[in-house]
């Protein structure tokens, strides 16, 4: 590798130590308005085993926050989740995705192939899915805020009248947003507190009283039916978004977020890591995963600056998949879904704000088309093409000078082409 003017020189940076203060412990929590929603509605509508939907993130954010050294997160794979929420998909066929996708990913990983595949990805692109996921995060927080108030409860005349549900989640947004990271107690750390006590009084209890053991661990391998259904019903589908949102945008917002301590956090790194994970979720029959820039932020805006965040959050999952299933569910049914909803919020602003960075007209408009479609259609996929389309049609334009004549590069665009 040449290096260029100005260039990073990263090879002898020393990697960022492990913190584990009020800024980490605060960080660690803010991915829960993903991680939470997904888990529970896994486990109470699609039967799969408490202990392996939360013992594989677990693990999976051990590794990333030992490994990584900053606070890479672990999510449910998001299209897998809500395409087998939608079908009534089993264990065995969320075990199959989890498997195919695995082999695919460690495939990626260890080829050397992720990283050239990355490299197809234009940061207008990059710019544009993680708009649309910002996007689509503060959609979900509305969906979160202004229907039931609880998990499980079918409409808002069940959980209390829509108005009760958004001025929750606008406390809990305000609370985010106002509270220090580095206080004496994280924000997250009090509107989650918060939010489970008021969840408590609000139902009497009873919030969940609907949760189930669910079945124990156990290994399993797919059989030919259940790999064939989950290929073409979940993997097909993620594949993409996988590749373009857990790999290429996390890559990406890491740089953004932390420059050289970052160095780790590649293309193959990442796909190796999530393909590791996702051949565990699969024998486990458990909730295939992803990494997310999405969760990234998350993490970052609530304090996180190392991988001790990963650890905690890696540790507290250890701890839930060690719990009696009907307890983990009663617990995690206590919180409020408005409150999930404001961290969605305040994550998706973030996020958003990302693609800031743009310089010309061109660009904007790749990334502003792929985030708009994102939210039109509530697709990811729909976006990322929509992008796609736009890049291919007037990317070209946006390298060229006048005349025809490429464009100079310089500083950091320069860095980028060389290194």
């Amino acid at each position: 590798m040449v290096a260029a003017p100005g260039c990073r020189q990263e090879e002898g940076a020393p990697l960022p130590p492990l913190r584990f203060d009020r800024r980490e412990l605060g960080g660690a929590l803010g991915d829960v308005g993903v991680l939470v929603p997904l888990a529970l509605a896994l486990i109470a509508l699609n039967g799969l085993s408490a202990s392996a939907v939360f013992l594989v993130p677990g693990l999976a954010y051990l590794a990333a926050g030992l490994y990584f050294r900053v606070p890479v997160p672990v999510q449910p794979l998001k299209a897998t989740s809500a395409l087998a929420l939608a079908l009534h998909l089993g264990p065995e066929v969320m075990g199959a995705a989890g498997l195919i996708m695995g082999v695919i990913l460690l495939a990626l990983g260890l080829t050397g192939a992720a990283g050239r595949l990355a490299s197809l990805f234009p940061r207008p692109l990059v710019r544009g899915v993680q708009l649309g996921i910002g996007l689509l995060l503060i959609k979900a927080a509305w969906g979160l805020a202004s229907g039931p108030l609880f998990s499980g409860q079918g409409s808002p005349a069940e959980g209390g009248a829509p108005a009760a549900g958004l001025a929750v989640g606008a406390a809990a947004l305000l609370a985010l947003l106002r509270l220090a990271p580095g206080g004496p107690l994280p924000a997250t750390v009090v509107v989650l507190a918060a939010g489970t006590a008021l969840g408590y009084l609000l139902s009497g209890g009873g919030a969940g009283a609907a949760a189930t053991a669910g079945p124990p661990l156990r290994l399993g391998l797919p059989t030919r039916a259940d790999l064939a259904t989950a290929f073409v019903a979940l993997v097909i589908p993620q594949l993409p978004l996988t590749l373009a949102n857990a790999v290429v945008a996390t890559e990406d917002a890491a740089r953004q977020y932390f420059g050289v301590a970052a160095r780790r956090v590649r293309a193959r790194a990442l796909a190796t890591s999530l393909g590791l994970a996702n051949v565990l979720a699969g024998l486990l029959q458990g909730m295939p995963v992803c990494h997310g820039a999405g969760g990234l932020t998350a993490h970052y805006r609530f304090g996180a600056r190392t991988g001790g965040a990963p650890v905690l959050m890696g540790l507290a999952c250890l701890g839930l998949a060690a719990l009696p299933a009907d307890v983990v569910t009663s617990l995690l049914l206590l919180i409020p879904l408005p409150v999930l909803g404001a961290f969605l919020a305040c994550v998706g602003l973030e996020h958003a704000a990302l693609v800031a960075d743009l310089r010309t007209r061109r660009e904007l408009l790749i990334a502003l088309g792929t985030g708009t479609v994102a939210l039109v259609t509530s697709s990811m996929a729909h976006g990322l093409l929509a992008g796609l389309i736009l890049q291919v049609g007037i990317g070209r334009l946006g390298e060229r000078g006048p005349g025809g004549a490429p464009a100079p590069a310089d500083g950091e665009e320069a860095c980028r082409a060389v290194c």
